[in-house]
């Protein structure tokens, strides 16, 4: 049967159509981004809230006790509703949502049959934090990627992951970073045992939606390059609240 596929729009004009397309060439398992297809987007999706919700509280932004941030990190937050774990060789990905609110614009990126834009302005959105932790005994040096976790619902009908809102305003004003990394740092970036760092994304939002969450680490070697023979991936899937 025929598969899905969308088109990004840039600017006034739509620069041609473009597959989304997915890849998972991991070892242990693989999953990508989240969000809701664009069929069910108007029906099922939850309303959006237009401020933080009540777990994006004051202690968002800031390191907490119970993780222990690298040195070239950005502060940890613990904010918002556990929702599980993932659990790779020698790292874990705690999975924490947020907060919801309303995209800030449209996507750039539509349904190549119905046209229809997969995130409008407007939409609900969900942000979901990641806290990394090195299990292992050894130290593991990251390139800017760090260590890659994303989502995607177990419906998404489109090859690859979903779009998401990308202005950086709405991570600061629930106290995210989307980037992991403090300014001016430089790789590589060391993550020593027991030592953590978070990363946030957001997706279209439908309460009680199952998601698939992937995370995906490739260290770097000595001479600061990638080094697939290390790479790791692992996932889990989790249910919105």
């Amino acid at each position: 049967m025929p598969v899905n596929t969308a088109v990004k729009i840039t600017g006034l004009a739509i620069a041609g159509m473009l597959a989304l397309s997915g890849c998972g060439n991991g070892s242990s398992s693989t999953t990508a981004e989240g969000s809701q297809p664009p069929s069910s987007s108007s029906s099922s999706a939850s309303s959006p809230s237009s401020s933080p919700s009540t777990a994006a509280s004051a202690d968002a932004g800031t390191s907490s006790g119970a993780y222990k941030a690298a040195s070239w990190a950005q502060p940890i937050s613990e904010a918002g509703d556990k929702l599980g774990t993932i659990n790779g060789e020698s790292f874990s990905v705690d999975i924490y949502q947020v907060a919801t609110d309303a995209a800030s614009k449209d996507s750039m990126f539509v349904d190549k049959e119905t046209k229809e834009n997969l995130l409008k302005k407007g939409a609900p959105i969900v942000y979901i934090n990641y806290v990394v932790t090195n299990t292992s005994s050894a130290e593991i040096p990251l390139g800017h990627s760090l260590v890659s976790p994303s989502a995607k619902y177990t419906d998404w009908k489109y090859l690859g992951g979903m779009p998401s809102d990308s202005s950086t305003d709405g991570y600061k004003k629930h106290g995210l970073t989307n980037s992991g990394m403090k300014l001016k740092e430089e790789a590589p970036f060391k993550l020593g045992p027991g030592e953590s760092f978070n990363i946030a994304e957001n997706f279209g939002y439908t309460a009680g939606k199952e998601a698939e969450i992937s995370a995906t680490m490739t260290p770097v070697d000595a001479s600061g390059d990638l080094d697939h023979d290390k790479k790791e991936k692992a996932e889990t899937t989790v249910t919105l609240k």
